[in-house]
């Protein structure tokens, strides 16, 4: 009897030190780790079966994980932590091991988006990245809509998916509100200068009598060309701007932890 209840003061201490049961070393993480508790259960159920199927339809693991403290695990880095949760439940599709995953950490509210893998490299570029955070994800995550927010990062990966299966990854060049800008931009530089030229043209138009003798432009005794020569007037220069490679801090970057590309922060 005293062994038996020793046996259970050791389990319930192990419960109390160690919370965090279903990330210990050799469980199956699963898509939707929650262990902040962020989503009911129903959530968490409808968000796990989407991420599976996503998954095995894509060829690329795609995980979210959420605790209460990374620290609780031995990590003050948020980029370790993820890169730890990586290879310790061997995270990754196929040989390369593609992966996406979002990791937070509730305490000191560290985020971490993270792809590993060449194919996940291809269609989540860095571009693809800093617009899928900064359009959409960080402010869901600052307003604490977390179920939103990871609704809307499954919606964006199935976009960027769709678009690199058919040859044109999400980018700045195959961005659409970007492209349509862009298209916008132009056709109101076009009006605006057609209508500076029809301006311009309508200013010059006077009211003129038409002259039945050249009368008035003959000098007085008569026109006589005494001489000829080139006068040297205008000259034209055009300049180029040299541009320069100049790149902004606080973006996603790539080369993280185990090769990966990837953005970390608060949120």
């Amino acid at each position: 009897m005293k062994k038996t209840v020793a046996i259970l003061l050791i389990v319930l201490s192990a419960i109390l030190v160690f919370p965090l049961t279903s990330l210990a070393t050799g469980e199956v993480l699963s898509y939707i780790e929650d262990e902040a508790g962020l989503l009911n259960e129903m959530q968490r159920a409808v968000l796990e079966n989407r991420a599976e199927q996503m998954s095995n339809k894509y060829h690329c693991d795609i995980r979210i994980v959420t605790v209460d403290n990374m620290a609780d695990f031995g990590y003050r880095n948020i980029e370790d932590f993820s890169y730890s949760l990586y290879v310790d439940y061997n995270l990754g599709y196929g040989q390369d091991k593609d992966c996406a995953m979002l990791v937070l950490s509730m305490a000191d509210r560290d985020y971490d988006f993270r792809v590993w893998g060449s194919h996940a490299k291809t269609v989540f570029t860095l571009y693809g990245i800093d617009n899928l955070l900064d359009k959409y994800l960080l402010k869901e995550l600052g307003d604490n809509y977390y179920n939103s927010a990871f609704t809307v990062l499954l919606d964006r990966a199935e976009t960027y998916f769709e678009m690199a299966e058919k040859g044109r990854p999400f980018d700045s060049g195959t961005d659409p509100a970007r492209i349509t800008k862009k298209i916008v931009v132009a056709v109101i530089i076009s009006l605006l200068i057609a209508l500076a030229v029809c301006l311009v043209w309508k200013s010059q138009m006077k009211t003129a009598k038409i002259a039945k003798t050249a009368t008035n432009y003959i000098p007085q005794g008569g026109f006589r060309l005494t001489g000829q020569g080139d006068i040297y007037l205008y000259r034209t220069v055009t300049r180029s701007k040299i541009q320069r490679n100049t790149s902004v801090g606080g973006g996603a970057s790539s080369g993280g932890r185990g090769g990966s590309s990837g953005r970390s922060g608060k949120f």
